[in-house]
C-alpha cells in the first residue's frame, strides 16, 4: 500500500510539472509579441496567438480551423508558408503581406511525430511593416536627392551653355550630351582633334558638370607652352635645394594644386618622354614625388588631356609611350573640325559679333552674303580663326552692316557654292527665332537698297513700319 501511494504522489508531481509547463507555454503563446500559428499536415489551421490576429486584423474564428489555402485565395495574405513546408518538409522563411496592409517575415517550421511523419508546422510572423516603410521613405529620399543633384547639374550645364559654348550642329550636341554624361564618374577622357576646334571647352564642361569636382580646382596646362626645364617643376613642383634658385621652402606643382579637382593636359603629345612616366604613376597609382625630394605625395585629381596629334602614330615613332597612351586614351573624344560641323559657323558668327558689340560699343550685323561667305570657307583655324576673323571685320568696317566685301582678301572661298541654311535650334523660342529672322531680313534689305525708302519699297512695308521695327531691333542708319 506504501509502495502504490508513493506511485500516486509521484505521477500527481509529474501531472503537476505538465500542467505547470503547459501554463507556461500558453502564457508565452497568449503574450508573445510575434504572431504565432499551428497548422496540421493538412494545411488547416489549428491554432493563433492574440498578435497574429493583430497582425491579420481579423478575428481568430474567421481564419482558425480554415484551410491555409483557402485564405490565399480568399486575400486574406498573399502567400503561405505552410503550404510550401508541408511540401518540402522544410523549414522556410518567406515574407508575407495580409490584406490589413501588415507586411511580416513569417519563418514555418516543420514538426515530425515519432514515426517521422510531418504533424504540424509552427508558423512565427515578425511585422516588418514599419521597417518596410523606412525603406521606402530612404528609397524615396535618395530618389529625390538624386533628382536634386541631377536639376543642380543641368542647371549648371545650362549656364555653361549660356555663357561658354555656343552649338547648334548634331555633333557637337553629341559630344556635349557625352561629355556631362562621363562628369558623373572619374574615367580618363582623352580629346583629339585640330587645334582651335573647342577641345578646351568640352575639357570644361567635364569638369564644371562633375558634381565631385565641380567646386574644387580646375587647373589649364598647355604641354607644349613651357620649356622642357620648367615643365616638370610646373607640374609636379620641386622641395627646397632642388635645384639652384629653389625657393626655400620649396613650391607645390599643379597637381598638388588641383587635389581635388581636375587637371587639363593640352598638347600632351609634347610632353616629354621622362615626364610620361611620372605622369603615368599618377594616372595608375595617384601619387608622386616633388623634384629634390622623397615624400610621396597623394592626389586625388581627374585627369584629362588633350591632342591635336595622332598619339596612336607618335608612339609607332617612340615619341609617346604606349602604356600612357591606353591609360590616357580609356574614352576618346573627336571633336570635329568647324568645316565639319557647318551649322556651328552661322550661331558662333553671331555669338562673337554681339560679344564684340558689347565690347567696343558697335552695332554691326551679318548680312546673308557674308554668311554665304563663311559657311563655304573651309576654317583651317577653326572657331580660333573665326573669333579672329570676326573681330577684324566688326573693328575694320566702316558700316553697321558686314558684307561679303569685309571678307579678307586673303581668304579663299569657293566661287558660287551652295549653302544649306537649315540648323539645329536648341535653347531659343519660337518669338526668338522669328525675331532674329527679321531682324536679319532687315539687314539685308537695308544692304541691297542702301536707304529706308528702298528698303521699305522691297519689303512691301511703309518707311514708319521699317524705322520701328530698325528702332526694335537696334539697327542704325548708314
Amino acid at each position: 500500500m506504501e509502495c502504490e501511494s508513493e506511485n500516486n504522489e509521484s505521477e500527481q508531481d509529474e501531472l503537476s510539472r505538465v500542467k505547470k509547463r503547459l501554463r507556461e507555454l500558453e502564457t508565452v503563446f497568449e503574450y508573445c509579441h510575434d504572431g504565432i500559428s499551428i497548422v496540421d499536415s493538412n494545411g488547416k489551421i489549428v491554432s493563433s496567438n492574440p498578435a497574429m490576429q493583430r497582425l491579420l486584423k481579423i478575428a481568430a474564428e474567421d481564419y482558425v480551423g480554415k484551410n491555409v489555402s483557402d485564405l490565399v485565395k480568399e486575400g486574406t495574405f498573399d502567400n503561405s508558408v505552410s503550404t510550401k513546408v508541408i511540401s518540402t518538409g522544410r523549414p522556410v522563411t518567406i515574407l508575407q503581406e495580409a490584406s490589413s496592409g501588415t507586411r511580416c517575415l513569417t519563418r514555418g517550421v516543420p514538426v515530425f511525430n515519432e514515426e517521422g511523419r510531418l504533424e504540424l508546422v509552427l508558423v512565427n510572423s515578425y511585422d516588418v511593416t514599419e521597417l518596410y516603410a523606412l525603406r521606402e521613405s530612404l528609397r524615396q529620399s535618395q530618389k529625390l536627392a538624386g533628382a536634386y543633384q541631377a536639376e543642380l547639374t543641368d542647371m549648371r550645364v545650362a549656364q555653361m551653355q549660356k555663357e561658354d559654348i555656343v552649338v547648334r550642329s548634331k555633333k557637337m550636341l553629341d559630344i556635349l550630351d557625352l561629355a556631362r554624361r562621363l562628369a558623373a564618374v572619374d574615367t580618363t577622357v582623352l580629346l583629339v582633334g585640330e587645334s582651335g576646334t573647342g577641345k578646351e571647352v568640352v575639357a570644361t564642361l567635364l569638369h564644371r558638370a562633375s558634381p565631385r569636382r565641380s567646386e574644387k580646382p580646375y587647373i589649364k596646362l598647355n604641354c607644349g607652352a613651357i620649356p622642357r626645364d620648367l615643365l616638370e617643376a610646373e607640374l609636379f613642383g620641386y622641395d627646397h635645394g632642388a635645384f639652384t634658385g629653389a625657393a626655400r621652402e620649396g613650391r607645390p606643382g599643379l597637381f598638388e594644386l588641383a587635389d581635388g579637382g581636375s587637371i587639363f593636359l593640352d598638347e600632351i603629345g609634347e610632353l616629354p618622354f621622362d615626364l610620361q612616366v611620372k605622369l603615368l604613376r599618377i594616372l595608375q597609382e595617384r601619387e608622386f614625388s616633388r623634384i629634390g625630394g622623397s615624400r610621396v605625395v597623394k592626389v586625388d585629381v581627374r585627369i584629362i588631356a588633350a591632342s591635336n596629334k595622332n598619339l596612336a602614330e607618335l608612339v609607332d615613332a617612340g615619341r609617346f609611350r604606349k602604356d600612357l597612351y591606353y591609360r590616357l586614351n580609356v574614352v576618346p573624344i573627336e571633336v570635329p573640325p568647324l568645316r565639319d560641323r557647318k551649322e556651328d559657323i552661322v550661331a558662333l558668327a553671331q555669338h562673337y559679333v554681339r560679344h564684340f558689340n558689347r565690347k567696343y560699343g558697335f552695332e554691326k550685323v551679318l548680312s546673308a552674303e557674308l554668311i554665304d561667305a563663311m559657311e563655304c570657307y573651309a576654317w583651317p583655324g577653326n572657331v580660333r580663326e573665326l573669333v579672329n576673323l570676326v573681330e577684324r571685320m566688326a573693328v575694320t568696317s566702316r558700316g553697321n552692316i558686314l558684307g561679303s566685301e569685309e571678307f579678307p582678301m586673303d581668304i579663299s572661298v569657293p566661287k558660287n557654292c551652295q549653302v544649306n541654311q537649315e540648323f539645329i535650334i536648341k535653347g531659343e523660342s519660337i518669338q526668338e527665332i522669328v525675331g532674329e529672322t527679321e531682324k536679319q531680313v532687315i539687314y539685308d534689305a537695308l544692304q541691297k537698297n542702301r536707304n529706308t525708302a528702298l528698303a521699305a519699297k522691297s519689303l512691301g512695308i511703309s518707311r514708319a513700319t521699317l524705322a520701328r521695327k530698325m528702332r526694335k531691333y537696334g539697327i542704325g542708319r548708314r
